[in-house]
């Protein structure tokens, strides 16, 4: 249910919720609850019409009591009928009291608005579909926080509500843990789903454990060191392990890749080392092959 930013009329409880012609499903249900507060019978004059006053005439046909004619408890039921409609004159700007400015009763100014800002009951049912269909495809926005996603999530939900949608709990609760989020969550839905009984459990102490564990991982990733992230913890970006179990991952990954290199060096160096093999290929002296040339006998006799 959008509202206006920045309005401080009708913050008092002394005073009624102002229309002034936007935002009227937020008006609408302040001015309920303003008036239920104040007194709950207003309000059945505003759904229902004024408390009659009648009074049989000679021909025995129920007339309206003129105000002679009136008792005690008739001037009572009239001073409820003018205090209900009180309530919603006071709360409407300029231009939505010339709206209603013909209006007699309390029911008639409150039916006019209600046709004037939802329309018919078809147009009513057909903007109900539309934002049913919204919430159907209702799903968190990348880089959105949780608390922001909720926002988006109960207005919609409102809004459906005050036309006539209203949405269970249990099915918003599944709804958030089995198509709102995204996969970067499931290690901590599949938690939630296997603990917790879905049915009795309240979607602002889901929305509560879902904020927690979103601030836990902002809180972790501030502490990772800036040299453990990697290439390979960019190459797994988009799993479903935590940041703490990726970053030992790559840990352990460097460890392996430092040994295999030291294994590498161990190779070459013994490699290296190894004696080469002696060849024979005799005297170039006197081209015999069995002595070499330093122990060729045309030494001596020469």
């Amino acid at each position: 249910m959008s509202a206006p930013l920045g309005n401080w009329e009708g913050q008092s409880t002394a005073r009624p919720p102002l229309f002034n012609g936007q935002y009227y499903s937020w008006w609408k249900n302040r001015m309920k609850d303003h008036i239920i507060g104040e007194d709950y019978e207003l309000w059945d004059i505003v759904t229902d019409g004024p408390l009659a006053t009648t009074m049989k005439n000679e021909e025995g046909v129920d007339v309206p009591k003129t105000r002679t004619d009136c008792t005690a408890e008739d001037l009572k039921k009239w001073e409820k009928n003018a205090k209900a409609k009180k309530w919603l004159v006071c709360g409407l700007g300029l231009d939505e009291y010339s709206r209603i400015q013909s209006c007699t009763t309390a029911k008639e100014i409150w039916d006019t608005l209600q046709v004037a800002h939802e329309r018919t009951p078809q147009v009513k049912r057909s903007r109900g579909t539309l934002m049913y269909s919204q919430y159907e495809n209702f799903t968190i926005k990348e880089g959105e926080t949780i608390q922001e996603m909720y926002t988006r999530f109960t207005t919609l939900t409102n809004k459906l509500k005050s036309l006539g949608r209203i949405i269970l709990e249990e099915d918003k609760v599944e709804k958030i843990l089995t198509r709102v989020l995204s996969i970067s969550w499931e290690s901590k839905i599949t938690p939630i789903q296997e603990s917790k009984n879905i049915a009795t459990l309240r979607l602002d102490k889901l929305i509560g454990h879902l904020i927690a564990y979103e601030l836990r991982r902002q809180i972790m990733k501030m502490d990772t060191p800036k040299k453990e992230r990697s290439l390979a913890l960019r190459i797994a970006e988009g799993s479903d392990l935590e940041d703490d179990e990726m970053a030992m991952i790559t840990r352990d990954f460097k460890k392996y890749l430092m040994r295999g290199k030291g294994s590498s060096r161990g190779t070459t160096f013994n490699k290296s080392r190894a004696p080469e093999k002696q060849t024979n290929e005799g005297c170039y002296k006197c081209g015999k092959t069995d002595h070499m040339i330093k122990n060729c006998p045309q030494w001596k006799i020469e």
